[in-house]
């Protein structure tokens, strides 16, 4: 299944971004990546700001999209992922599948009212602090602090590699999941299911070879820990409606924090579909 040459561009922005890009050994390229970022959104007609924060002595910055001025609204729908990788990993999986769905994604809606898109940064731990989720949790903080709110976000984790192979799938702490790993997960919190059941209603209708299962959270994740490792976290720990889409990362690519984590063993069609997927539910919650 091609939907009209999505699949060929999310590759080409995989490769453009694919290489270390950690924000302390390889900050030089996790710039260059911000830069880049902000490029491919005003190409697509967006208002493009950012969240600047200054960590160790350096400066990061959450890349913002928008169709209107960021102080124009107070209510919106965030599409999100990560753009920095961890130490010494090319991140292809983790995290440049989940930004070159979230571009595309872009692209197909345009700039639209109450719609932002954000590449967070310094979501991985880093070299020189335990903390992780570091770029999200200032983003949604200073967002806070101005009067926004979110009445949906999606973010995007990892979104690349399945698999079809018997065993290919690992069980995540206290969830049952199928032994192949040829689904998408969608993993939220109490206030994300009517988010979950859109989607899910979504894919059945324009990609209906596209596998999903769904996860709601309680407690904001706290019980299983390993539902909060993404950027949807800090927005469930405010309240927001929050989604992390993903192929659950550590639980089936056997390349994940690797320096094997190539966009050569990513599907393509399997992003297309969650891109299609994904950009339905957007017009239909913005409707």
């Amino acid at each position: 299944m091609v939907f009209g040459g999505v699949g060929e561009r999310i590759f080409k922005t995989i490769r453009d971004i694919e290489g270390p890009r950690d924000g302390v050994k390889y900050y030089d390229r996790l710039q260059w990546t911000a830069k880049y970022l902000k490029r491919r959104f005003k190409e697509l007609g967006f208002m493009v700001s950012s969240d600047d924060f200054t960590l160790k002595g350096r400066e990061y910055s959450n890349i913002i999209a928008t169709g209107e001025p960021l102080n124009s609204r107070k209510d919106w729908l965030l599409v999100g992922a990560h753009y920095d990788a961890v130490v010494d990993s090319p991140g292809a999986d983790d995290n440049a599948s989940g930004v070159a769905v979230m571009i595309e994604v872009a692209r197909m809606l345009g700039p639209g009212q109450g719609l932002m898109f954000v590449g967070f940064t310094l979501e991985e731990p880093q070299t020189n602090t335990v903390d992780f989720l570091i770029g999200s949790k200032h983003f949604v903080r200073e967002m806070k602090k101005e009067g926004h709110t979110f009445k949906a976000v999606f973010v995007l984790e990892s979104v690349g590699y399945i698999s079809h192979a018997p065993g290919s799938q690992l069980n995540p702490p206290l969830v049952s999941v199928p032994d192949r790993g040829d689904f998408i997960g969608l993993v939220g919190n109490k206030g994300a299911e009517g988010l979950i059941k859109t989607f899910v209603e979504m894919a059945k209708s324009h990609v209906p070879e596209l596998k999903v299962l769904t996860h709601i959270a309680s407690f904001k994740g706290y019980i299983i820990p390993e539902t909060r490792f993404s950027d949807h976290a800090p927005f469930w720990d405010e309240g927001f409606p929050a989604v992390m889409i993903t192929d659950t990362a550590m639980f089936r690519n056997p390349y994940y924090h690797t320096t094997e984590d190539k966009a050569e063993y990513l599907n393509g069609e399997f992003m297309e579909m969650i891109t299609v997927a994904l950009t339905k539910t957007v017009e239909r919650l913005l409707q």
